[in-house]
């Protein structure tokens, strides 16, 4: 009796979240992009490891005519004899016969048992196929944004060596003029060509963003691809409650435990069925080997007896009961952890956004200020040129690190539609190497080749 209750409460619960999932509209976290849109299209139906997705739905379909079908009647062979030797054709009780049987279960249970098969179908569709789906989308989003980003800071290290070519041609300047050493005008060549070293790794970057963009879109690796300049920009989300109940609505997980339900009460149903005996109908026919002596007919209807009830029925309904409870329960888990992964997410987009508006209106214009405050007064002899070199560091690391939450904010958007069950990892914005060559630090986003959301690295400057 506890164990029904629990149940009841956990059905009610469950239908009270599917209830408001569905009366809300799936809304998108990620910006509009209609190019975006149509490349993530084209890589959907390009996936080859959908592939293996469909071939188990389609698999689960076909499941369903053979469970609603009756089962394969038996043909049997006989023979009867009177007395010891052979007598057929003798004596009126010999013959040979041939018997047919069917057998038929209680009315409603091969429906039920279709309806089972199909419910299966569904919640393998709803489930492992719409999550590869998303997390298709989300690789291809993300490979996108790799590719603007990887390309944005490309085209920040041509920023870089125009800045680096002003500086060399200054420090030489003041060099013919007496004004500086030589160590200055040195270390200003090296710098230029350390951005040589950026621009050779870079190029290799780039070219590898748009091999996996091809990959993911089943087209040469080393096909071009138009990108925008522009990464999107920090555009916050509404109240975090329609967000989770978008996710929700979005969930293969939940979609799935809630077809799971359906199919558990469906065996539940079938569990009661086996209560109701089946029956076995046969007809045959004899010939005594004699047509004088006319033929003989047989038919007969047989009917099992389900004497062990308190064995086998009872257990069987006890179980099918207690798979209900266990994925209505499951389902209530999985609303509870969406919850908690849409808000972890949400509050990382905020932050991701706050710091890109961080460096955007105060971080970068005082880094530009610094810069060019210390370039005036190396000019007049004020400061070192050591001070320029470290300004124009800080100037362009932070301008990359601009650039890096930019992308990070697009990606943690993109987690938020893949309502992934696991945790998401996205590392921190790239950096501008300040000296010593070009270092590179890795900016993590969410993988969608698999249920999990796992980290995939771009590489920055």
């Amino acid at each position: 009796m506890k164990h029904s209750i629990t149940a009841i409460a956990f059905a009610l619960l469950f239908a009270v979240g599917k209830a408001w999932a569905q009366a809300q509209p799936a809304a998108r976290a990620t910006l509009p992009d209609r190019a975006l849109d149509k490349l993530v299209s084209t890589a959907i139906e390009n996936a080859p490891e959908l592939a293996a997705v469909h071939a188990a739905v389609d698999a689960a379909r076909l499941r369903a005519e053979p469970a609603r079908t009756l089962g394969d009647p038996s043909l049997s062979a006989t023979y009867q004899n009177d007395g010891r030797s052979l007598s057929l054709g003798k004596a009126e009780g010999s013959f040979a016969g041939l018997m047919l049987s069917q057998p038929l279960p209680w009315p409603g249970k091969l429906a039920l048992a279709g309806r089972a098969a199909e419910s299966e179908a569904r919640e393998i569709e709803s489930g492992t196929l719409g999550r590869a789906g998303l997390a298709i989308e989300a690789r291809a989003r993300n490979a996108w944004y790799d590719l603007i980003l990887a390309r944005a800071i490309d085209g920040l290290i041509e920023e870089r060596r125009d800045t680096a070519r002003q500086i060399e041609v200054t420090t030489r300047d003041r060099y013919v003029a007496g004004l500086a050493v030589q160590q200055d005008v040195l270390r200003a060549q090296v710098e230029l060509a350390r951005i040589d070293e950026l621009k050779a790794t870079q190029r290799a970057v780039i070219a590898n963003r748009v091999a996996e963009l091809n990959r993911l879109l089943g087209q040469p690796q080393d096909a071009a691809l138009d990108t925008p300049a522009d990464l999107p920009g920090t555009v916050a989300l509404s109240a975090a409650d329609s967000w989770v109940a978008s996710a929700l609505a979005r969930s293969p997980e939940a979609a799935a435990a809630r077809q799971g339900i359906e199919t558990g009460n469906l065996r539940v149903q079938i569990a009661k069925k086996n209560f109701f005996p089946d029956f076995v109908v046969s007809g045959g026919s004899m010939y005594r080997g004699n047509f004088a002596m006319g033929p003989m007919w047989t038919v007969g209807v047989g009917v099992s007896l389900p004497v062990w009830v308190n064995r086998r029925q009872q257990n069987q309904l006890a179980e099918a009961q207690a798979r209900v409870t266990g994925q209505t329960a499951q389902a209530d888990v999985i609303g509870r952890e969406l919850e908690l992964r849409t808000r972890e997410r949400m509050a990382q987009l905020e932050t991701a956004n706050e710091v890109a508006i961080l460096y955007r209106d105060k971080i970068v214009p005082l880094d530009q200020l610094s810069y060019e405050s210390a370039l005036t007064s190396y000019r007049a002899g004020k400061v070192p040129f050591v001070t320029v070199f470290e300004a124009v560091n800080v100037l362009y690391s932070d301008r990359a690190s601009y650039l890096g939450r930019l992308a990070e904010s697009a990606k943690w958007r993109v987690a938020i539609d893949e309502a992934a069950l696991e945790p998401t990892a996205i590392s921190g914005a790239p950096s501008m190497p300040s000296g010593g060559g070009a270092a590179a630090s890795g900016m993590g986003a969410p993988s969608a080749a698999k249920p999990s959301s796992s980290a995939s690295s771009s590489k920055s400057m």
